[in-house]
């Protein structure tokens, strides 16, 4: 609660006055730190700040549970010299003072605690005189500021050189007390330590002292103490230890590491032991270094366990990469965090491109605001789900995808969701040819069904007068219906039996010319249209005759139907190294040139406005796949206007 109101004395005015550091600390912004506003400090806090700020002594705080420090004009110069000031102002004590930290944090927490307070006269201290090093006495006092519970809410310090080079015996003889007294503290404090503690003495690096903590971190007991490092504890050799500390024997300066591997060899079995530590140079009154001291906190599980989790993420990734549909990962609450090779390599995109919401792009305009309905209702629940939408691809073209998502659940909690693409576009296209096939195979048998069924009726009409002219008009028309029926239901049978690999191939020894002959009389009979064989006459092959026959007519029927105005058909046969090449010529309007890459697909149709002739689609896609059971090749020419050309191989040999 605020100490001060408008009518009390008003100390923050009052320490503005109280030197440089004074105005420092009023003209602060404090609102953002653990103290807030000013105004609302204590009053044991502004006493305190008011008793350093007006001694000449270096004196400075540490106030709250975080420590925040203050200091006076006086310390303000030791602080200069350490490059800490200004920052040093309202920072906290171990941001301060990384470079100590770690060895003086027990003491600190031990004074904060209720301790005893600390206090020292004469303390031997290194500083620099005229670019030189000289040694100085300093008396050093660590008072604890109490609240009114009675807790300690800070650590008052005084900080001032004595200046008593000579000691008598007395004085002599309390420095040793204290020393002693610092002595057994410190060994305390190292065996009670939470952290592995040791010290070394000379570039020997011979165990000088060493906790209970840091025994155990190297598998050894007490009897190491006295010998050198490297003769303690062999293992270290070869894994740069030993140069480290060397480096800072020699030079002066710290090393800090952070999760430090090390092997250490713990009941005749190597281990793997993490740490963060620091060598700590410990100087003597010359100012040279004489010792090391090692403090290191263990984090070994830590770090196993974080690299357990970067090795699980780093196989789940290379399984996730290695799936031939496109693949994410999406958090619970929707967003992308991660896409799989192949949606790179479909999409063209990378990384930033695909960043936040920008994946959104490669999907179809049409389809965006269904997807994102599926799939944030798909993500409200726990069971997954599927749905189905066209991704645009690096060429810009968009195909079909089924997208499955599934969540990943840790004691029944969703903490992830896969989602995979699979292309069904091709899939979905030969479902459409199916139900456009159903449709159009209906319509074509029924067509001659009907007009069978009429004849049929007007012939059981006419029986009784079997003597009427129109009587084999009618029964030639049945028959023509009939044969279309025919047709139609054999390449229903012939497309299932491709199929189910049930096309079966009797070759025989046959000359193409006289099969020609044979297989298309009723086109002979018709009188409207010629068919002239051409090329090599006599050539021979080695096929089934009957399936060939089906693939010629086939070729001659579609020159029929599509070019009717081309009276004559001409079959040009060819020997082309060691292969017969059978060629259906004619002298038609021409084949558009998108459309023959498809001609020989199962279902499709040509542009139907160039015939009055329907059909199942099926006829060119058999003769394909028969020309193919003789290992042979088929294919289309054609030019807009000068008529077509289908063709097949065979080989002769």
């Amino acid at each position: 609660m605020p100490v001060h109101s408008k009518s009390s004395f008003d100390y923050l005015a009052h320490l503005k006055e109280a030197g440089e550091m004074g105005n420092l600390i009023y003209s602060a912004n404090w609102s953002n730190t653990s103290l807030g506003n000013a105004d609302t400090w204590p009053q044991n806090l502004l006493t305190a700040l008011d008793i350093i700020l007006r001694s000449k002594f270096p004196m400075f705080l540490w106030w709250g549970p975080q420590l925040i420090q203050f200091y006076n004009d006086t310390y303000k110069t030791t602080l200069e010299k350490l490059n800490k000031h200004p920052k040093a102002l309202g920072a906290r004590a171990q941001d301060c003072w990384p470079e100590v930290w770690l060895a003086i944090e027990p003491s600190i927490e031990m004074a904060m605690a209720g301790d005893k307070m600390l206090e020292q006269e004469d303390q031997l201290i290194p500083k620099q005189q005229d670019g030189h090093p000289a040694n100085s006495f300093w008396v050093f006092n660590c008072s604890q500021l109490y609240d009114l519970e009675g807790k300690v809410c800070g650590l008052l310090v005084t900080f001032y050189e004595s200046n008593s080079q000579k000691k008598s015996e007395h004085q002599i003889y309390d420095t040793l007390r204290q020393l002693a007294e610092r002595e057994a503290r410190f060994r305390s404090l190292l065996a009670d330590a939470p952290v592995a503690i040791a010290v070394f003495k000379g570039r020997e690096l011979i165990i000088e002292t060493v906790n209970e903590k840091m025994l155990e971190v190297w598998g050894k007991h007490a009897t190491i103490i006295g010998k050198p490092l490297k003769v303690a504890i062999p293992e270290l050799e070869g894994q740069g230890f030993l140069e480290i500390m060397d480096e800072v024997y020699t030079s002066g300066t710290p090393y800090y590491g952070n999760e430090v591997k090390v092997f250490l060899i713990h009941s005749h079995k190597t281990e793997e032991v993490y740490s963060n530590l620091v060598y700590q140079p410990l100087k003597n009154s010359k100012g040279k270094t004489d010792r090391i001291m090692l403090v290191a906190n263990l984090i070994t599980e830590q770090v196993k366990a974080k690299l357990r989790v970067e090795k699980s993420e780093k196989r789940f990734r290379a399984l996730i990469n290695a799936l031939p549909q496109m693949a994410m990962t999406s958090t619970i609450k929707g967003k992308m965090t991660y896409f799989n090779k192949r949606w790179y390599d479909y999409t063209g995109l990378n990384p930033t491109e695909a960043y936040g919401s920008k994946w959104l792009k490669v999907i179809h305009p049409d389809d965006l605001h269904e997807t994102l309905r599926k799939y944030n209702l798909i993500r409200s629940g726990h069971e997954g789900g599927e749905f189905e939408n066209r991704y645009r691809s690096a060429e810009g073209t968009y195909r079909w995808h089924l997208n499955r998502m599934q969540p990943v659940q840790e004691d029944g909690i969703v903490g992830l969701w896969i989602v995979t693409a699979t292309d069904i576009h091709d899939l979905k296209q030969l479902q459409q040819q199916k139900d456009d096939f159903v449709s159009i195979a209906g319509h074509e048998l029924k067509t001659p069904i009907t007009s069978l069924s009429a004849f049929m009726q007007l012939i059981t009409r006419l029986q009784k007068h079997p003597e009427t002219d129109f009587l084999p008009t009618l029964i030639e028309k049945a028959s023509r219906s009939l044969d279309k029926i025919n047709i139609l239901v054999d390449d229903l049978l012939i497309a299932s039996k491709l199929n189910q690999g049930e096309l079966y191939i009797k070759k025989n020894w046959f000359t193409i010319s006289e099969l020609i002959e044979d297989c298309c009389n009723h086109l002979k009979i018709e009188g409207i249209y010629s068919i002239k064989a051409t090329g090599d006459l006599n050539l021979k092959v080695y096929a089934d005759p009957h399936r060939i026959d089906q693939v010629i007519i086939n070729f001659v029927n579609n020159a029929r139907n599509y070019a009717p105005e081309s009276k004559e058909i001409i079959v040009d046969i060819q020997k082309i190294k060691n292969k017969a090449k059978v060629s259906v010529i004619d002298k038609g309007p021409g084949i558009p040139r998108d459309q023959i890459p498809h001609l020989f697909n199962r279902y499709y149709r040509g542009d139907k406005s160039r015939s009055q002739y329907s059909g199942l689609g099926l006829g060119l896609y058999i003769s394909s796949e028969i020309i193919k059971k003789h290992d042979g090749e088929i294919g289309a020419e054609s030019e807009l206007g000068n008529g077509s050309s289908f063709w097949f191989t065979l080989p002769i040999d």
